[in-house]
């Protein structure tokens, strides 16, 4: 597997960047099929998401990807920096394709991002999980991750 950090030039992106922002926009969208199994998107969602990629500002970005040997996309990791708070990282996401899961994708694109924070003077990464998404918070734990608050929501 390789692993790879994504530059980009917002002013001249080619077609190739273009279909893996789609195809990550995609992943990203999708994820909450993973416990709603009638989960639906659109194409409007999709588009939104590769524009929220594309105008964070390149300093504030970090996108990372792991590839197969036919490099073929197996994996992404999209984080930003906090408006707020300069020193931390949010992860807005991280998926990893069916056939690699439990094979230390999520892992070692986890360790990219920390030592690309590391050189940007980061000082905490944030993170959500599912509540039913079990193998990612025993992931992060393994990593150091601290659990924190608990979002709950009740719909009327």
């Amino acid at each position: 597997m390789n692993y790879k950090k994504i530059e980009l030039n917002n002013s001249n992106i080619d077609k190739k960047s273009e279909l893996l922002l789609m195809q990550i926009a995609k992943w990203h969208n999708l994820t909450p099929k993973l416990w709603i199994p009638d989960y639906k998107i659109s194409t409007a969602e999709i588009e939104e998401t590769v524009l929220k990629i594309k105008n964070t500002r390149n300093e504030d970005l970090f996108l990372a990807i792991a590839e197969d040997e036919q490099s073929h996309v197996q994996g992404f990791i999209w984080a930003c920096k906090q408006k707020k708070y300069q020193d931390r990282v949010m992860i807005l996401s991280l998926y990893v394709t069916e056939d690699y899961r439990g094979q230390g994708v999520a892992t070692n694109l986890k360790i990219l991002l920390e030592k690309w924070c590391r050189l940007e003077g980061i000082k905490a990464i944030e993170t959500t999980v599912h509540y039913k998404n079990n193998s990612m918070m025993a992931l992060n734990q393994k990593l150091g991750y601290i659990p924190g608050m608990v979002y709950m929501i009740k719909k009327l």
